[in-house]
């Protein structure tokens, strides 16, 4: 099982899920397992979701949305999806919050939507510190709880999987992204090589040019980088974790005074073969048509974890603002693990407010407009 984490606020979270439950192909729309709002309808929850809101006004992140996607070989009833849903949540540390619970069907795996505020009914806020190093944790415990196929997590990964966009252009090209062109040709070099030197000749060979990330007074590597000849560029953490500079250095013969030399004189190379390149990516240029260059546009693409050659889907991310587990926006900060979020909020709570609120949500929804089952689910803990 897969979790990806969605980054976005809960209102597009909302009607992402919510919409997808009004597809005109039957066979496609999403299907709601479960909730605990008080009635099931977007004007009702978005005044449920603001009264929180009112708890917290300077929380910027209050939304917690992900997906979590099975195997293909994983077969499990609606009543299961549902439980490990819950189950995930709980683990997660969202007990006592707003939550909803979808089951899409808009692609071949199976795999659920959940969403939930990050405000509790007491006025606390469900830390988002390690988010992604949680969530992966809670996956292997499901997987054997539930029986269903165990995943890699992304420490043991050598590969950093394709995304979907990826694969969607494998299906309508035919053809490999940039960046598992990239994946494919290092790791040859990799295979061949006993040393640094044997790693960069044989990716020169290859049509990958290297730059590392060394330092001018001691010569230490701290990181490495990637770009092919044709100008795509990716940091070994882009391409998976064999390809980032911890491993490399214990996976061939390296000597940090040895090999220094080499390294310099290939990161020398390498910037002067691609200066244009690294200029635009560095100044975010425009050309003669005011479009940003391809070449900063592949720099932004990497960064965020898309492909410069399926252009329509970055465009249609960008438009919709939704992005995966795998790829996040620039406004948080990534880490060696990809979207392991390190913000800790330190919290207290709001009774009286609470009180106040929730007589005030109450008061706009008539006794037979509230959802009866949705209502015994949610027992919210106030604190006296």
């Amino acid at each position: 099982m897969i979790a990806k984490q969605k980054i976005h606020g809960f209102v597009a979270a909302f009607d992402y899920n919510h919409q997808k439950m009004e597809l005109k192909n039957p066979k496609d729309r999403a299907e709601l397992l479960d909730h605990n709002f008080f009635k099931y309808d977007r004007e009702s929850i978005l005044k449920e979701i603001n009264f929180l809101k009112q708890l917290r006004p300077n929380l910027t992140r209050d939304t917690y949305h992900v997906s979590l996607n099975f195997a293909p070989t994983d077969q499990l009833s609606k009543n299961q999806l549902t439980q490990i849903g819950k189950d995930y949540l709980a683990g997660m540390g969202f007990d006592d919050n707003a939550y909803a619970i979808w089951q899409h069907f808009d692609a071949e795996h199976l795999h659920i939507h959940v969403l939930a505020s990050r405000i509790k009914y007491d006025g606390s806020v469900v830390s988002d510190s390690n988010n992604y190093q949680r969530s992966e944790e809670i996956c292997r415990k499901l997987e054997q709880k539930y029986g269903i196929e165990t995943v890699k997590s992304s420490k043991e990964a050598l590969d950093r999987a394709p995304s979907k966009d990826e694969l969607e252009m494998i299906q309508r090209t035919g053809e490999l992204s940039d960046r598992m062109l990239m994946q494919e040709r290092v790791k040859d070099a990799l295979s061949k090589a006993d040393t640094v030197s044997d790693f960069i000749a044989l990716c020169k060979q290859n049509g990958v040019h290297l730059i590392f990330n060394q330092s001018v007074s001691t010569g230490r590597v701290s990181g490495i980088t990637y770009i092919s000849d044709d100008g795509f560029i990716a940091k070994g953490q882009k391409l998976g974790n064999q390809y980032k500079w911890a491993n490399l250095q214990n996976n061939l013969n390296y000597e940090q005074s040895r090999d220094r030399q080499t390294i310099g004189e290939t990161n020398r190379d390498t910037r002067e073969r691609f200066k244009e390149l690294l200029d635009q990516g560095n100044r975010g240029t425009e050309n003669r048509n005011g479009q940003t260059s391809r070449n900063s546009k592949q720099h932004h693409e990497q960064s965020a974890g898309f492909t410069s050659n399926n252009e329509s889907s970055y465009q249609n991310r960008n438009e919709s603002g939704f992005n995966t587990h795998y790829e996040r926006t620039n406004n948080y900060k990534e880490t060696e693990q990809e979207l392991e979020e390190a913000v800790s909020n330190q919290l207290s709570t709001g009774t009286s407010a609470v009180i106040s609120s929730v007589s005030s949500l109450l008061g706009s929804i008539s006794g037979n407009e509230i959802d009866d089952d949705a209502l015994r689910r949610r027992k919210p803990k106030r604190k006296r």
